[in-house]
């Protein structure tokens, strides 16, 4: 890697040039790195990442305000900052270290919409809440070695099929998130594991299969509070308490991934997205999306040709554009 390259990663940009020791990336949107050291960064502006972050503190903790609230993560923990998250300010304690991947929305995108083993409590923590899960040695292990390999991936330059192996290596991490989710909460349809859980994990595993049911047509707290059988105040509480953020946030941000979902079929027009969202007219919803992901739905459009397409192969790239256009 050239210094001229070294000089703009965005790791630096978002984690301080100084805390970033060891790299690789394809792009500003596609990297992994290590972070080691005492910083603490306040941006002029928030920083509202156009990529999926992931986190493992290994060693110190992390403080991170972010959306106005300010979090804290201790070693041994999982972060999670998805798309909708704006970072106003990180700070690092005292011997701080992690393993951190981003990776283009569209290839997390692609996976859960393609290659998706998942349960829906599984996806919904990983696109709409914050992590903070605290994670035996074993586990930590098998994530830093994920995100290890893959820095060793993005590092090679020469090889052809960069992009490929990076989309392989956060499946891989995926997958090795959801085991370590499934045996801490284990599967509610089976009956060994329904005693072993609480309360508030079926719920919200039964509030995140309601969602992939209705989100499109359904934001209302009280219709999913009422579908459980609890009050609004007990749903918001137990979302707030598994995912650390507001019940609000996680459906406006289900809602925005749907919408760009749709937006990415080139054979729907925005007015029929629009409509199939249920919102009143075309205006209501660019004005939501533009809201939550801070374009509009035709910039986000014009946009997909030059990110989404880096993992398809040639002539689907061109017949994507053709109908772009």
């Amino acid at each position: 890697m050239s210094e001229k390259r070294l000089r703009q990663p965005r790791p630096a940009i978002l984690f301080g040039e100084k805390s970033v020791k060891r790299v690789g990336y394809i792009d500003d949107y596609i990297f992994a790195c290590e972070i080691e050291g005492e910083d603490h960064i306040i941006y002029s502006k928030p920083r509202r990442p156009k990529y999926h972050l992931v986190i493992i503190v290994t060693e110190g903790h992390m403080n991170l305000i972010i959306n106005g609230e300010r979090y804290r993560f201790e070693k041994n923990t999982y972060v999670n900052l998805p798309t909708w998250s704006d970072i106003y300010e990180i700070e690092y304690g005292s011997g701080f270290h992690a393993m951190v991947t981003a990776t283009d929305r569209s290839v997390v995108e692609d996976i859960f919409r393609n290659r998706n083993p998942f349960p829906p409590d599984f996806k919904i923590r990983v696109d709409h809440g914050l992590g903070g899960y605290i994670m035996d040695k074993k586990d930590m292990d098998v994530l830093c070695r994920d995100i290890s390999n893959m820095i060793t991936s993005l590092s090679n330059k020469k090889h052809r099929f960069a992009q490929e192996i990076n989309y392989a290596y956060f499946y891989i991490l995926l997958t090795d998130m959801a085991d370590m989710i499934w045996r801490r909460y284990g599967d509610m349809h089976e009956p060994q594991h329904q005693s072993e859980m609480k309360r508030s994990d079926t719920i919200l595993k039964e509030f995140a299969e309601l969602l992939a049911v209705n989100i499109k047509k359904e934001t209302s707290v009280g219709f999913y509070a009422e579908k459980l059988c609890i009050s609004k105040q007990y749903l918001s509480l137990i979302v707030r308490e598994k995912m650390r953020v507001p019940i609000s946030t996680v459906i406006s941000s289900m809602r925005t991934e749907i919408a760009a979902r749709m937006l990415r079929d080139p054979d729907k027009t925005i007015q029929q997205v629009a409509e199939e969202m249920a919102f009143s007219d075309q205006s209501s919803f660019g004005k939501f999306f533009k809201k939550h992901t801070g374009t509009s739905p035709l910039k986000y459009r014009q946009n997909l040709k030059k990110t989404l397409l880096t993992l398809r192969p040639k002539y689907v790239q061109d017949e994507f554009a053709r109908k772009l256009d």
